[in-house]
């Protein structure tokens, strides 16, 4: 059985519904996990969704933050927050089960500057994940995927040494992403694309998109036995060419369930 997966940092669901459904229609994908949604969970646009065939599961606030699930399968809620519920306010995770595995969707904080405290929270989020990520992973094959706003390696942003130190490019936001690599995940878009320059966002501002100067920020980690499974990582950058695009770009994991 194959299952199609992918994750999203849409940048408001109500600005980018259109843009989401058309990609939906073309894609068909099992699951899609999205962040910065951007909206409380009453008033998430689910009509367009639902005639589509999918299901929806928000954990959204008002103007800013939030992630959902949207998926054909119903899944099982795990968890809407980190176990300590660090953060639980700025509405950033969502853990779904699915009977395949669990989806774990994060909108890690993108962190301000490195000399704010908001740089802080960023790191301690990325290290309560790691900690959260390992205890799901025990229970079965995991898939945490979303925005981390970071970018793994060098590979990852368009001019690694103009970048290195500033927020998404930092020593310790990249040392805080190695200890999931550490506890047995893997970065599966590397998986299928172990070299080149890869992207998945680009900054509005200076042309950013035309002259291609992006950053890798939307990852998919596999614990081992969802990378056994893993038959696909791509990103799929049409869509930041569309009427009033993300930011971001769909990054999309295909499984081979046995």
């Amino acid at each position: 059985m194959k299952i199609k997966l992918a994750t999203w940092n849409v940048n408001s669901i109500r600005a980018r519904e259109e843009s989401v459904l058309r990609w939906l229609r073309a894609e068909s994908p099992d699951v899609l996990c999205i962040q910065e949604t951007k909206v409380e969970d009453r008033l998430f646009p689910e009509d367009g969704f639902a005639n589509l065939g999918y299901h929806v599961v928000s954990n959204g606030r008002k103007a800013w933050n939030g992630v959902a699930v949207i998926s054909g399968p119903e899944p099982e809620v795990v968890a809407e927050s980190l176990p300590d519920g660090f953060l639980e306010d700025q509405k950033r995770l969502l853990a779904v089960k699915f009977p395949w595995a669990t989806v774990l969707n994060v909108y890690v904080p993108n962190g301000g500057s490195v000399e704010s405290d908001r740089f802080g929270d960023k790191l301690a989020f990325l290290e309560r994940l790691a900690d959260y990520a390992s205890m799901l992973a025990g229970k079965g094959p995991l898939i945490v995927m979303g925005d981390f706003n970071v970018a793994p390696g060098p590979e990852d942003v368009y001019d690694p040494q103009l970048l290195d130190g500033s927020v998404c490019f930092h020593p310790e936001e990249r040392k805080r992403l190695d200890d999931f690599f550490s506890r047995g995940f893997v970065d599966a878009y590397r998986m299928f694309n172990p070299g080149g320059k890869a992207y998945s966002w680009w900054d509005y501002r200076a042309a950013a998109f035309r002259r291609n100067m992006g950053m890798r920020l939307d990852l998919v980690l596999l614990d081992p036995r969802a990378a056994s499974m893993a038959a696909d990582c791509r990103i799929h950058v049409e869509p930041r060419k569309w009427k009033r695009p993300s930011d971001h770009v769909p990054v999309v994991l295909e499984l081979e369930i046995p």
